[in-house]
C-alpha cells in the first residue's frame, strides 16, 4: 500500500476491503496531482469511484492494461445514484489540479482534515458496533468536513450526513 504512516497503519487493520481500496484510490489521485499528502477531496474521489465499481477501470487506464485487485471487495449496492456520482466526479476533477504521471512513493501523509475523517469513522464504527470501518462510515465522517469543496458538492447534490447515518441504521440525530 502506498499510503504508509504511523497514524494510519494501526487503524488500517479495521478497514474493510472496500475501505482499503478507497484509500488506495485516494493515494493514486493525490499522486496524480503530484502531492504526497492525501486530502479530503482526493478521498472523496476514491470513495465515489469505489461506490460505482470504477476502481479497476481507473487503475487499468492508469497502467494502460487491465488491472484487478488481489483481494476482491464484497459486492454492494451503490449508495450514490449513477448520475449524482458522475456529476460529483466531473465537478471534483475540475476542482483538483490537473493530473500528472503518477510516481509511486513509499509514503504519503494524510491531511489533518482527513485524519479527522478517519477518527470520526472509527467512532462511528464503534458506535454501531460494526467489526470493520465501511465506506458509509467514511462518507458520514467526511460529510462533517464542511470546509471541503467536495463535501459542499455532496451537500449540494442532496447527500447529507443524516441520510448516510440512516443508511448505516442510525437515527438521523446521532
Amino acid at each position: 500500500m502506498w499510503l504508509v504512516s504511523c497514524y494510519f497503519g494501526a487503524m488500517f487493520n479495521v478497514f474493510s476491503e472496500r475501505a482499503k481500496q478507497i484509500v488506495f484510490a485516494a493515494r493514486l489521485k493525490a499522486g496524480e496531482r503530484d502531492s504526497n499528502i492525501v486530502d479530503v477531496d482526493d478521498f472523496l474521489v476514491g470513495l465515489v469511484l469505489e461506490d460505482q465499481g470504477l476502481l479497476t477501470d481507473m487503475l487499468s487506464k492508469l497502467h494502460g492494461e487491465p488491472v484487478t485487485f488481489v483481494r476482491s471487495a464484497e459486492s454492494h449496492v451503490p449508495f450514490f445514484p449513477p448520475k449524482t456520482a458522475q456529476d460529483l466526479l466531473s465537478s471534483l476533477e475540475k476542482l483538483l489540479p490537473p493530473p500528472k504521471p503518477v510516481v509511486p512513493t513509499t509514503s504519503a501523509s494524510v491531511s489533518p482534515a482527513l485524519k479527522r475523517v478517519f477518527d470520526s469513522a472509527k467512532a462511528l464504527q464503534s458506535q454501531f458496533q460494526h467489526t470493520r470501518i465501511q465506506p458509509l462510515h467514511l462518507l458520514a465522517a467526511l460529510l462533517a468536513e464542511e470546509s471541503s469543496q467536495g463535501v459542499q458538492l455532496l451537500q449540494g447534490s442532496g447527500i447529507t450526513r443524516e441520510k448516510v447515518l440512516r443508511a448505516l441504521g442510525a437515527p438521523a440525530d446521532n
